[in-house]
């Protein structure tokens, strides 16, 4: 009973694209041989614009058609279901009347039959590209899972854009009622094209049932309507235009309302928009009965949407859509492009009178000048596609190089996972992968990406992940069904994480030569990720140091201030005042105002009550202690909200040391201390008129110049994560700027 249902499964699987097939086929046999071979050509208005049979008397180019044997031209564009020379054999004389020079005339005209180059000129044409979308319906049945309404309503779309396409070749002749069919088709990719888009790439909001059913009934009735041709010929290309400007704007809506939805709808969009206005230029010239023998190239846009599609669907799994596309897509868009503006510069050309030598050197002059421009822009053009539509960020040619320098600008964790994450792998269009480390003989989950928790082989261990290491895993042989390769990152002999890769573009393979390649950027990031870890370790031993030293200061101070001045304080209660000497009294105030600096400098008091009340005190000071002879300006807007506590106080001793280091080596007779302060965001400016210098302010350049009051303020700034900078130039003085950003603006 199962093996019959699975039958009757393919068969219905199998007799849609089947039955397409064959009216494809029928219809392209109809292009090929079945429209009549007249011995002359006419577009869509009836005028001759070629004569392939020579005959006397004979057809002239430019006749418009009155009426071919017992067909009327003007019932011939009314009545659709009308064929031309229908029936004619080969040899038959057919009366054709003609109007020339504004006289109608008769001219016997002998029915030429079968002509070989009329042939390769049907043969190449555009109707193939009804192929490429029946093609694109076909592997959406093959390829795409689940089976769910997104599948049925793309797959419908190609095959009713196959059907569209092939109906439109043969439309002009209206053979085998190609013309109606056209039109009705229209009528059908209107519902499709629109329902498709709600859905896609996630359903915008879920409407009743009734409504679509509503809408597909008006679409197919009106397709009913243009088989009895009781609705104006014209009607379908406003049904084109709505299907096309309606796909446009849904896109924009799921645009504008699904954020985490944006850069795949864009490419969308950008498709749509590519694949269909060559196609709107190729209408206004048949509109404007002026169509260049090269304007149906127009119509090679157009599978650039199928394409699109499914790079979308491969791109993120959207909803569980699964399929692998190739990345020629980028080719494939510059040709669109080049090829359409190549067409404007053609057409200008043609239209010259010149003698064929004077033809065939502007060609050659032409062709060169293409040359030129497509070696030149496609690079430029392939870069933007692959960063702007593929995600590719750095050159695939020159990864290692680009990498090797790209790495060491990340000096933390979060900055190279960053950098794998957002621009190493999309450029080796991975899209599946998992970071781990190797922590105490555990495994440890660093970054992710369309990889969930459960899916990480964890629990089996290292050894597990060794065995597996360096080679290519296929979906048969893995343990855990997303992995397609293991590398190991090592430092000397010492494991320290693994890089473990899934889906990739286009098949999901990694080829050997791309495993060495890989194992060595793996090894890049086994050094810098040891590093890191290094780097985090003394940071934070310097950072158990620097809070020490504060506790340390602190405890001096209380102590200073709790004993040795209280003590003072008493001692000199219990002196009798008559004794007394001025010289003491002198000497006692000199020396209780200095502890009273001293702590002050080993812990400010005024830091209680804010960073801004501190700084003030400290300016005022600073001036008090050299005698008012240099001149400090605090401007700082500060609100009530204050930051962590940790935060002020690495703040304060950069400021702290900025003065002194100014008064100190600077000389510097005017200090400004400018800021705004708020929970989110602290902004410090401290300048001074000293004599600078030209030092590199790097952190190795002010050590090895003995600048350590500024490699302090480096330190405690990087501490607290916050970005200090020096601008400095020789007897110019130095400027200082300082930002710290809080928690909620950096998430």
């Amino acid at each position: 009973m199962h093996e019959t249902s699975h039958q009757r499964w393919k068969i219905n699987e199998l007799f849609v694209p089947l039955f397409v097939f064959v009216i494809l086929a029928l219809y392209t046999y109809g292009i090929l041989l079945g429209v009549p071979y007249p011995g002359f050509a006419y577009d869509n208005n009836g005028r001759v614009i070629e004569i392939y049979s020579q005959q006397t008397p004979a057809l002239q180019i430019d006749d418009i058609l009155v009426q071919v044997g017992p067909i009327s031209w003007e019932s011939y564009i009314k009545d659709f279901w009308l064929v031309l020379f229908e029936g004619v054999q080969d040899g038959e004389t057919v009366e054709i009347t003609v109007k020339r020079d504004g006289a109608e005339v008769v001219v016997p005209w002998k029915f030429a039959g079968f002509d070989l180059d009329v042939f390769e000129t049907r043969f190449i044409n555009i109707w193939g590209l009804a192929f490429i979308f029946w093609l694109a319906g076909a592997a959406a049945q093959v390829l795409i899972r689940p089976k769910d309404g997104r599948r049925s309503l793309f797959i419908a779309a190609n095959y009713l854009t196959a059907l569209w396409l092939i109906f439109g070749s043969l439309s002009s002749r209206h053979l085998w009622g190609s013309s109606i069919l056209l039109h009705a088709v229209t009528w059908l990719l209107l519902p499709v094209y629109l329902h498709f888009h709600w859905v896609f790439p996630r359903p915008l909001k879920e409407l009743p049932k009734a409504v679509w059913i509503l809408i597909y009934l008006i679409g197919f009735s009106i397709a009913a309507a243009e088989f009895t041709q009781s609705i104006p010929k014209s009607l379908y290309a406003f049904a084109f235009l709505a299907t096309l400007l309606g796909s446009i704007i849904l896109e924009f809506v799921h645009y504008i309302r699904q954020a985490d939805q944006r850069r795949d709808v864009m490419r969308l969009v950008i498709a749509i928009i590519v694949a269909f206005v060559p196609s709107i230029v190729l209408g206004v010239f048949v509109i404007a009965s002026s169509v260049p023998n090269i304007a149906p190239i127009a119509l090679l846009a157009l599978p650039i949407m199928p394409l699109a599609y499914f790079y979308v669907i491969f791109r993120r799994q959207l909803g569980g859509l699964e399929v692998s596309f190739n990345r020629f897509i980028s080719l494939y868009a510059f040709l669109i492009f080049f090829g359409t503006a190549l067409f404007f510069l053609v057409i200008p050309l043609t239209n010259l009178e010149i003698d064929q030598q004077t033809t065939i050197i502007i060609g050659m002059l032409v062709l060169l000048v293409v040359t030129y421009l497509a070696i030149t822009i496609f690079p430029v053009f392939q870069a933007f596609v692959d960063q702007r539509v593929l995600g590719i960020k750095l050159p695939y040619q020159n990864l290692q190089e680009t990498y090797s320098s790209r790495i060491t600008t990340s000096t933390s964790l979060d900055s190279l996972l960053k950098l794998l994450d957002e621009e190493v792998f999309p450029s080796l269009l991975i899209r599946q992968f998992a970071l781990l480390q190797v922590s105490n003989e555990n495994l440890k989950l660093l970054r992710a990406k369309n990889v969930s928790a459960d899916a990480l082989p964890i629990e089996n261990g290292i050894s597990d992940l060794v065995a597996r290491s360096g080679k290519y895993i296929s979906s048969f042989s893995s343990a855990d069904e997303w992995i397609r390769l293991i590398l190991p990152l090592k430092v000397g002999e010492a494991f320290i994480g693994f890089w473990l890769l899934g889906r990739r573009d286009p098949d999901n393979l990694y080829p050997q030569a791309e495993i060495l390649i890989l194992q060595s950027l793996a090894n890049q990031t086994a050094i810098a990720l040891s590093n890191i870890r290094q780097t985090e370790q003394i940071r934070a031993m310097y950072q158990s140091d620097i809070e020490r030293y504060e506790k340390e200061r602190m405890r001096l101070a209380l102590e200073l201030h709790d004993s040795i001045l209280n003590e003072l304080a008493v001692l000199r209660t219990n002196l009798d005042e008559a004794n007394l000497s001025s010289k003491f009294q002198t000497s006692y105030e000199e020396l209780t105002r200095r502890l009273r600096e001293i702590v002050s400098d080993l812990r400010p008091p005024m830091l209680m009550y804010g960073l801004k009340p501190a700084i003030e005190e400290l300016a005022d000071n600073l001036m008090e202690r050299n005698g008012d002879k240099i001149k400090i300006y605090v401007d700082i807007q500060a609100s009530e909200e204050r930051v962590p506590e940790n935060i002020e106080q690495h703040l304060y001793r950069i400021v702290q040391e900025g003065c002194e280091n100014s008064l100190r080596h600077a000389h510097a007779q005017r200090i400004g201390i400018f800021g705004t302060f708020t929970p989110q965001k602290i902004d410090l400016i401290i300048e001074d008129d000293g004599k600078g210098f030209e030092t590199q302010l790097e952190m190795n350049n002010l050590i090895a110049n003995n600048h350590f009051g500024l490699a302090g303020m480096v330190e405690r700034a990087h501490l607290i994560d916050a970005k200090i900078s020096f601008q400095s130039v020789s007897n110019a003085g130095l400027k200082i700027y300082i930002t710290w950003v809080g928690n909620i603006e950096k998430n």
